[in-house]
C-alpha cells in the first residue's frame, strides 16, 4: 500500500510474512535524480516482490533509487543489498555495521551469553537457528555508505538530517526532516507497540541510552514521527513520556521479581507483564523468550548501573540481586 504523507514523501508499506509485525513502513522521498528510500524489509522473495512493485508505481526501479537504513535489523536492512546495485548509495551507521551480516560465530557467541543467563539450551538451539536476523538477513556484504550524527541530505525540496538515536540497536539512525520537524524514525519510536530493547555486547546500558535518546528526541519539537512498524505518530512529546512510563513500570517489575532473593535474567523474564498470548512460560516460542529475556536482561544491566541492583556470577551463571540498601 502506497500512501503520500506529505508532497513527494510517500509510505510504502511491505507485509512481512507469519511476522507479529506485520508490514515495515519504508519510506520514498522523491528527488528529480535519484529518490531515497528509507529502510527496506526481510530478504524475503515476498517482501521484495511488494516493495519493487510499488517503487515501480512510482515510477522507480530498485537500482534508480539511493536507500537509508535506520538500523541493523532485518526488517530494514534484509532487501537493501540486493536491490542495490553499481552506482546504488545505502547509507548505514558505523556502530552497526559489525552486525550487518554476522558470522555464524557471533550466534554461537550470543547463545552462550544468553545461556550464562539461564535460558535453557534447547529454547536457544532454536532460537538461535530461526532468528529473523539469521534468516532474512542481507543476502551479501555491501560497501555501505557510513552517516554520523548531525549529517546532512538534500533531496528534492526537503534538507535531512542525521540523528543518532542509540538503544533500540547501538547505532539506530533518524532522519529528520529539517523544517517541517517530521522525523523517519524506524524502531526508535513506535505508536501501537513498544520498540524491543534488549542487551547488546559492548553497550553495557542500552536501556539507559534508549531512555537518553527518547530525552533527547523529546528536544526536537517534533510535529509528527514516521515509524518503521504500525501507524503514525501525531502526538511526539505525548508518545515519548509514554515509552519512558513504560519502562518505568518495567523497572519495578524486574526488582519486584528480586525481592525473594537474586535470581538469573531467564528467571526473572517470566515475572513481568508481556504483551504475549500463553496460558503457560514453556508454551511461548523459543525466538519471544530470547526476545523477551533479551529485555529482562537489558533492564537488570540498567538497574545495576543505577546501583539498585547487583550482579555475580556463580558457574558460568550471571545472578542478579537488590543491593543492599
Amino acid at each position: 500500500m502506497i500512501e503520500e504523507l506529505l508532497p513527494g514523501v510517500f509510505k510504502l508499506e511491505v507485509p512481512l510474512p507469519h511476522s507479529p509485525l506485520k508490514a515495515t513502513n519504508c519510506y520514498l522521498v522523491s528527488d528529480g535524480e535519484r529518490p531515497l528510500v528509507i529502510d527496506t524489509a526481510f530478504n524475503r522473495r515476498e517482501c521484495k516482490e511488494a516493495l519493487v512493485g510499488m517503487l515501480a508505481e512510482l515510477g522507480n526501479s530498485p537500482d534508480s533509487v539511493d536507500y537509508f537504513i535506520t538500523h541493523l535489523h532485518a526488517d530494514h536492512l534484509g532487501l537493501a543489498s540486493s536491490l542495490a546495485r553499481n552506482g546504488t548509495t545505502v547509507y548505514f551507521n558505523e556502530p552497526d555495521m559489525p552486525l550487518a551480516r554476522p558470522a555464524d560465530s557471533y550466534w554461537q557467541e550470543m547463545g552462550r551469553v544468553y545461556e550464562s543467563h539461564g535460558m535453557l539450551p534447547r529454547d536457544l538451539k532454536v532460537a538461535m537457528e530461526k532468528h529473523p536476523g539469521r534468516i532474512y538477513g542481507p543476502e551479501r556484504d555491501f560497501p555501505y555508505t557510513v552517516v554520523h550524527d548531525g549529517d546532512a541530505l538534500r533531496k528534492g525540496e526537503y534538507a535531512l538530517r542525521c540523528v543518532h538515536t542509540p538503544g533500540h540497536t547501538p547505532g539506530h539512525m533518524c532522519l529528520l526532516l529539517e523544517g517541517a520537524n517530521v522525523l523517519f524514525c524506524g524502531d526508535h519510536i513506535l505508536g501501537d507497540i513498544t520498540p524491543n530493547i534488549t542487551m547488546w555486547l559492548g553497550m553495557p546500558d542500552s536501556l539507559g541510552r534508549y531512555l537518553e535518546s527518547l530525552n533527547a528526541t523529546a528536544q526536537l519539537n517534533l510535529v509528527r514521527a514516521l515509524p518503521g512498524h504500525r501507524s503514525m505518530i501525531d502526538d511526539c512529546a505525548a508518545r515519548i513520556e509514554e515509552l519512558k512510563q513504560h519502562h518505568a513500570q518495567r523497572l519495578e517489575e524486574v526488582v519486584a521479581a528480586l525481592k525473594d532473593g537474586e535470581k538469573d535474567a531467564a528467571t526473572v523474564t517470566p515475572l513481568i507483564g508481556w504483551d504475549l498470548r500463553y496460558e503457560h512460560w514453556d508454551d511461548v516460542h523459543p525466538i519471544q523468550k530470547l526476545f523477551a529475556t533479551g529485555e529482562a536482561i537489558a533492564h537488570l544491566q540498567h538497574l545495576e548501573a543505577c546501583q539498585i541492583v547487583s550482579s555475580r556470577t556463580d558457574a558460568g551463571r550471571v545472578l542478579y540481586a537488590l543491593s543492599a540498601s
